[in-house]
């Protein structure tokens, strides 16, 4: 059945060590309080400059309205002394003059970090000098003319020209208090975001908080129950541990951790000759020779324990010697363990290693043995290598002194033949071509020993070869008649191996397959399979076969199956097939029923010894 995922996380939350649940339990409320710290602190900060952002938004405004109202205020006053004259009417005017250059370098400062608006107090700035600009040549204009000058107005265009600029800087106000505005509803939809956001996180962590809480009071029931558990199975455990040491077949000695024997189990006894109540409460120096290895080194402290002493290595095995009750010696082995029960213990397990070391030396005298006899068998190797060397050079020798009078026989046959020309009748002529088929029948038998003998002793070097153009090369070589057909199969591999003895094997068998078959238009089919480590090679023909009987005299040295007067044949090709592919870790074998062809299937190792 499927677990679900709730159900695979909380197995994942119960196979967690109690102190790491209870570290992330009480984790989670110190986490939501900071998250809500943060969130508080982050909202104010947001809230702060949310404000600040508005206060400049209004200060904008005001500060805007207010020149705007000067420069009205101004234009109206220039143009009621345009009528009356009266200077009073300028009274606005010169305010404006000494009080439009700071409110416009505050507008600068406020609208500074804002991307396209410091563009329109720039616009602004030159609307209201060209107001100033053009209201100081109305009042130049009007200064210029004469008291009784029939002319009572300024210069029309002038006037003009103010109100132009005048609408423009309006125009101008306008669309600068309308972009705050804007922007003041956007930051006021933000703060309330920002409200919402932080009241949802404080929410959340309360939640998670409230969680975590009562998740910890489940923890702390669980912790509880479980600590009982542990407390229950413990003291199965102290039980369990004592039916163990009292049944153990190897001596266990527990010490305490004043380094005195507190459990000295039955085999124990047996080993040292003690009974439990004669060493129970002792120091253990009086079971072993080297007794500071399992408690103190000369540099501790007297008073310092045997669990904190620097020579004891737990969990590791060594041997000592241990003495009995009647003062004799004896090997031991011993190993110590670091046991926490209800506090620190060390177990000691003993075994008595006299057999053990018996054993050993019997066995050290027979490894002594097998290595005389490995510096005799190496000697013996040596000394058969000298042989095999001398029987090849008599092999050789006593070949060539052999086949020296075979060719000497052939020769005087032939040329008795040449001074008896026409005087031999047919019988005596077809004697000496029979003496002449014997003597080279005897020198193939020679020959063909010598190669028998050298095989699995000569060395042949290891070389990549495609087994099909090597295959190629051998039919080459035989030369079949031209009514044979030879099938090469497609999937030949390409390896390396013992090129010289992989074309001996198949000149052999294609050569049989060819020589030994009944018909001229003989047809031989070669493929391979892969077998493991060995590829399969198979010679198939269409010949007249092989009975059953035969499949293992085959390849039997001298063994033919049909007479020499017949077909001339050594009876050694197959036979050094055989050698040749057992001597390389392969084997070879027949499939064939007379009358319907024969297979010859071997083995051969995809990676050749690189011996021999």
């Amino acid at each position: 059945m499927k677990r679900t995922p709730l159900k695979k996380l909380w197995a994942d939350w119960a196979q967690l060590p109690i102190r790491h649940r209870g570290a992330i339990v009480v984790a989670i409320p110190a986490i939501c309080l900071v998250i809500t710290v943060v969130a508080w602190a982050w909202s104010q900060e947001a809230l702060l400059g949310v404000r600040r952002e508005i206060e400049s938004t209004d200060e904008v405004m005001s500060e805007s309205n207010k020149l705007l109202i000067e420069q009205i205020n101004a234009e109206t006053g220039v143009r009621g002394y345009s009528f009356t004259r009266d200077r009073a009417f300028l009274e606005p005017y010169r305010q404006s003059l000494s009080n439009y250059q700071p409110s416009l370098r505050r507008l600068q400062q406020l609208q500074q970090k804002k991307p396209g608006r410091l563009e329109e107090v720039n616009t602004i700035q030159q609307l209201i000098q060209r107001n100033l600009d053009i209201s100081q040549q109305v009042i130049t204009t009007i200064d210029a003319q004469q008291p009784s000058s029939a002319a009572k107005f300024p210069n029309r265009r002038l006037l003009y020209q103010g109100k132009e600029n005048m609408d423009a800087l309006r125009a101008s106000m306008d669309a600068l208090q309308q972009s705050e505005q804007i922007h003041k509803d956007d930051l006021r939809a933000r703060r309330e975001k920002i409200q919402g956001a932080t009241s949802a996180a404080i929410w959340l962590t309360a939640t998670i908080s409230g969680l975590g809480f009562f998740a910890a009071l489940y923890l702390f029931h669980q912790l509880d129950r479980e600590l009982r558990d542990r407390e229950a199975r413990l003291s199965e455990s102290r039980s369990l541990l004592t039916a163990i040491v009292s049944n153990v077949v190897d001596g266990v000695i527990i010490l305490n951790e004043d380094s005195r024997i507190e459990t000295f189990n039955p085999t124990a006894c047996e080993i040292f000759g003690y009974q439990p109540n004669e060493v129970i409460g002792r120091e253990v120096e009086q079971l072993l020779v080297e007794a500071q290895s399992l408690t103190r080194n000369q540099h501790t402290n007297a008073k310092q324990s045997v669990m904190d002493s620097p020579p004891v290595q737990t969990g590791r095995a060594w041997q000592t010697s241990g003495i009995r009750k009647d003062g004799t010696t004896f090997p031991i082995g011993i190993s110590v363990s670091d046991v926490q029960l209800d506090d620190r213990r060390l177990l000691a397990i003993i075994r008595d290693m006299t057999e053990v070391q018996a054993s050993q030396e019997k066995l050290q005298s027979r490894a002594n043995e097998l290595t005389r006899i490995t510096r005799v068998l190496a000697q013996t190797n040596i000394t058969l290598e000298d042989r095999n060397r001398e029987l090849e050079q008599f092999a050789y020798v006593a070949s060539h002194d052999l086949k020296a009078p075979l060719r000497a026989i052939a020769n005087l046959s032939e040329w008795i033949e040449e001074d008896l020309q026409g005087q031999l009748p047919a019988e005596n002529q077809r004697q000496m071509l029979l003496l002449r088929g014997r003597v080279h029948r005897m020198e193939a038998l020679i020959n063909g020993l010598l190669e028998y003998s050298r095989v699995g002793r000569t060395k042949a070097p290891l070389e990549q070869v495609s087994v099909k153009t090597l295959l190629e090369e051998v039919i080459d070589s035989l030369a079949p008649p031209a009514t044979f057909t030879i099938e090469i199969a497609p999937n030949l591999p390409t390896f390396t191996t013992k090129v010289m003895l992989l074309r001996q094997v198949f000149t052999n068998l294609l050569g049989n397959a060819i020589k030994h078959h009944d018909r001229p238009d003989g047809q031989i089919t070669i493929s391979v399979q892969e077998q493991g480590a060995f590829y399969e090679f198979s010679v198939a023909d269409d010949g007249p076969g092989i009975d059953a009987n035969y499949h293992t005299k085959v390849f039997v040295i001298f063994q033919t199956l049909e007479a020499r007067d017949t077909k001339e044949s050594t009876g050694i090709g197959l036979a050094i097939v055989k050698r040749i592919v057992e001597a390389e870790g392969g084997s070879i074998w027949i499939t064939s029923q007379e009358g319907s062809g024969a297979t010859f299937h071997f083995t051969w190792l995809k990676e050749s010894f690189q011996h021999g």
